[in-house]
């Protein structure tokens, strides 16, 4: 899936399900975010084709059955494949550099001497 040909209402409709803690369906989705209920249906349908989002349950919404949708896709996976290796290490640099704080730093020395000892030989 090539995420940069993603249009701005799809990132929209994809971040603002990575914000939420629980799958919504199209109704909630417009209602919590005020985004016009036939665009969001729009987007959802070709998130949901393109294995993007997924269907999580089915439930009744008033008198009509309702599917529910959540992210079949994590930000760390989209953003795994957009930038390349030399970007990873850039974007980690620059956050590293923009910490301040002691313990978070110590926090980071402790997660990459965990990650170094997972690594095989």
């Amino acid at each position: 899936m090539d995420y940069l040909d993603f249009s701005k209402k799809e990132w929209e409709v994809l971040v603002r399900f990575w914000s939420t803690s629980e799958p919504l369906c199209c109704a909630e989705f417009s209602e919590r975010f005020g985004m016009n209920r036939n665009t969001v249906l729009a987007v959802i349908r070709k998130l949901l084709n393109h294995g993007i989002l997924e269907i999580e349950s089915i439930k009744m919404s008033g008198s009509v059955l309702a599917r529910r949708f959540q992210p079949a896709v994590t930000e760390h996976e989209v953003f795994q494949q957009l930038l390349t290796g030399d970007q990873h290490q850039a974007l980690i640099k620059n956050v590293i550099q923009s910490i301040d704080s002691p313990e978070v730093c110590q926090e980071l020395l402790v997660l990459i001497e965990e990650a170094k000892c997972d690594k095989p030989s």
